[in-house]
């Protein structure tokens, strides 16, 4: 309701004890000014329905101001559509988009501790380090939480930023590409365009494939193509920096290195420890 706002500053006092108190004067966002309020008394039936005598209805402030109202609905209803849009397209599983900051559990370990901090600086300076081309590369064994605090990155961008992003596993990947020499009809093209140029990244599972050649030169065109381009990817991985080269070749573990900040995760199984705490 555009120049209104009924629920706010109302006691909850039955009908019998007359209007309800404003507890705080509104005024217009655009100009500053106070707005007129008017006391709406509720009948009877809503009286006892609500608990309330009524409520107080704020008078738009010009015409002028409450169509930069409605236009301000409108950009957030907009917004609101994208961020859906977004999350639609990200590939992301439906237990993946529940995964956020908040729910990350930073007490598990001291290792997810200060992971959870080098995350936070990450989206504090995200403007810096989209320019920069610069990700993150989470590394640690089976449920340390890699997975889980890089899609939470990726949600809050999405939800605050409306970034495009994509989430991929590197073994679903291969096993897309695979299936063009199987099946020469099939064009995975644009989903390996899509893949390339994403405003944002996530390749999860890194390295967990046999290291062929075949694999080792399908994974550098991807991010040699993003070093190129400055685009931020997201890595999670068991390989630590040491094995990296042997996994993957030196011209990837290389790029790697020089576009992503490294954290470390470590200790016992995150999600077995989270739901003998009742996560």
């Amino acid at each position: 309701m555009s120049g209104s706002s009924a629920n706010r500053g109302v006691s909850s006092g039955s009908s019998s004890a007359g209007p309800a108190l404003r507890l705080d004067d509104q005024i217009c966002t655009h100009c500053g000014r106070e707005l007129a309020a008017e006391f709406f008394e509720f009948p009877p039936a809503l009286q006892r329905k609500y608990g309330k005598s009524g409520e107080w209805y704020y008078h738009p402030c010009t015409p002028e101001c409450e169509k930069k109202n409605e236009r301000r609905e409108w950009e957030l209803m907009r917004r609101d559509a994208r961020v859906t849009a977004l999350r639609e397209r990200s590939g992301l599983s439906k237990r993946m988009k529940g995964y956020t900051i908040a729910n990350f559990r930073p007490t598990i370990s001291n290792a997810a501790g200060l992971a959870r901090v080098k995350v936070d600086g990450y989206l504090e300076n995200w403007e810096e380090n989209r320019e920069a081309g610069r990700g993150l590369y989470f590394c640690g064994g089976v449920g340390t939480g890699k997975t889980h605090l890089a899609v939470a990155v990726m949600n809050e961008l999405i939800r605050r930023k409306r970034i495009p992003s994509l989430f991929v596993t590197v073994p679903e990947l291969l096993d897309n590409l695979r299936e063009t020499y199987n099946k020469p009809g099939r064009n995975l093209d644009e989903w390996m365009d899509a893949v390339q140029n994403a405003d944002f990244l996530v390749l999860d599972d890194l390295g967990s494939e046999r290291p062929t050649e075949w694999v080792r030169e399908r994974i550098f065109v991807i991010v040699n193509y993003r070093y190129r381009e400055a685009l931020p990817t997201l890595f999670t991985s068991n390989i630590g920096p040491k094995d990296l080269a042997e996994q993957l070749g030196e011209r990837t573990a290389s790029r790697i290195i020089a576009m992503c900040e490294w954290i470390q995760l470590e200790g016992e199984d995150y999600r077995e420890t989270a739901a003998k705490e009742g996560r």
